[in-house]
């Protein structure tokens, strides 16, 4: 009877039905036992484990287990390089924000031709951009029961990968210290899964939550291996450690089902401390929480609650830029509404609107190498980058009529440009444009 999570009280249920089915001209037999129909995708009850062999433990112990017991590494990863700057104390913004915007701004639509094919097996609801050190630009497309990595200068499918039973929510997109480009997945299913890209080798499998995984996020402390970052529907963001698979830090925020984490984001800072960023649904609105992962400590909490009574659930997007002089940047998208914060001080620094719809947006961040940060947002109707400085609008994308899926990447290239990927509702991984900049 595999479903009793305590055999003293399967015991019990045994004896008492034993005794109450008693027969002295019919004795009991083993046989007379009704059968039990169990399903076997069914979960196991909070606070058990099940193990690859089979076996069954206490999640408590899961970790020691793994210590013990664990299976070797699929892989040696890489210890992320100390940082070029010597580590200093996290600062606010250094500077006074620069009233002006750009000379010109010219866009490029640079979607490729090849996705203009539909493919009835894609339904894109993630995305994640990468620019490589040999130049490359990479996008990585989460849709229902896979991701696919693309190359943006052709639109040739890089890799494929697969291994959730349920639908993938997240993606997210990194390039090792030794040049390796991995991706992460976050699933319905509740696992988290990594890939390597060009190998096509499954690195690793964390069982990251008992619900959906709606958003994951990669950090890289130095002198240690990449953690993987994962939100989602068990009101928790747990920090992980990819090569053992052991959770190194989790963040409670409410509970399950009821405060959703929808978005994560993290970064290493000047300290040399992963610091974190998740915006979460709550049943008055929303709230966007900034943690020192490495530490333990709430930095900041930002209320994003709207008077729209349409908007009384919100499913906040968070987004996080550091920049060289030790300061970062924090943006949040909910409903309508754009805001950006300085990540140190919690002050507020840019707010903007973007036509809406639906209750659900996506906003990023990217820092330019003039030490400017630009935000991009969209509703799926329009999708807009701005210089949060000025407040200048660097590009307005209209999607009108194309009922584009509200979901943004935004990566800066090396020439000081940038690189905008919005999302396609159906058959199509995304729409591409590059922003050539002159200030």
């Amino acid at each position: 009877m595999v479903d009793y999570p305590d055999p003293r009280q399967a015991d019990r249920e045994y004896e008492e039905f034993v005794l109450r089915n008693e027969n002295e001209e019919f004795p009991y037999k083993s046989s007379d036992v009704v059968c039990a129909v169990v399903d076997r995708t069914s979960r196991l009850p909070e606070g058990l484990t099940q193990l690859p062999s089979g076996e069954i433990i206490a999640t408590d112990d899961l970790e020691e287990y793994n210590r013990l017991y664990g299976l070797p590494s699929r892989v040696e990863w890489p210890l992320s390089p100390d940082p070029a700057i010597p580590p200093g104390a996290v600062s606010g913004s250094t500077a006074e924000p620069r009233g002006w915007g750009p000379a010109e701004v010219t866009v490029h639509d640079i979607t490729p031709a090849a996705w203009s094919e539909e493919d009835e097996e894609l339904r894109p609801n993630a995305l994640a951009l990468a620019v490589l050190p040999d130049g490359r630009q990479l996008l990585a497309s989460g849709h229902d029961g896979a991701a696919r990595v693309w190359n943006i200068g052709d639109g040739a499918e890089v890799r494929m990968v697969s291994g959730h039973s349920e639908w993938v929510l997240s993606v997210a997109l990194a390039t090792l210290s030794d040049g390796k480009t991995v991706v992460a997945t976050g699933g319905k299913d509740g696992l988290a899964r990594v890939w390597s890209v060009r190998e096509h080798q499954a690195l690793q499998e964390i069982e990251a939550q008992r619900r959906p995984v709606n958003s994951v996020a990669w950090a890289f402390p130095p002198g240690d291996v990449p953690w993987l970052v994962a939100g989602g529907d068990d009101a928790t963001v747990g920090i992980w450690d990819v090569d053992s698979g052991l959770s190194r830090r989790s963040f409670e925020v409410g509970e399950p089902s009821i405060n959703i984490v929808w978005s994560v984001a993290a970064a290493v800072l000047a300290d040399g401390h992963v610091y974190v960023v998740a915006g979460v649904e709550e049943m008055d609105g929303g709230s966007v929480y900034v943690w020192d992962a490495s530490t333990g400590t709430r930095l900041h909490k930002h209320a994003v609650s709207l008077s729209d009574d349409r908007l009384r659930h919100i499913s906040p997007r968070v987004a996080m830029a550091v920049l060289p002089d030790r300061s970062f940047r924090v943006a949040a998208i909910a409903g309508p509404e754009v805001r950006v914060w300085d990540g140190q001080t919690g002050q507020e620094v840019l707010s903007l609107s973007v036509p809406w719809e639906r209750s659900n947006g996506d906003v990023a961040l990217t820092t330019l190498p003039d030490l400017r940060v630009a935000v991009a947002a969209t509703s799926g109707q329009q999708t807009l980058v701005c210089d949060t400085e000025s407040g200048a609008v660097l590009a307005r994308l209209d999607h009108q009529g194309s009922d584009y899926h509200p979901v943004v990447e935004l990566a800066a290239r090396p020439d000081g440009g940038l690189l905008l990927a919005v999302g396609r509702t159906d058959d199509h991984p995304a729409r591409i444009a590059r922003l050539d900049i002159r200030w």
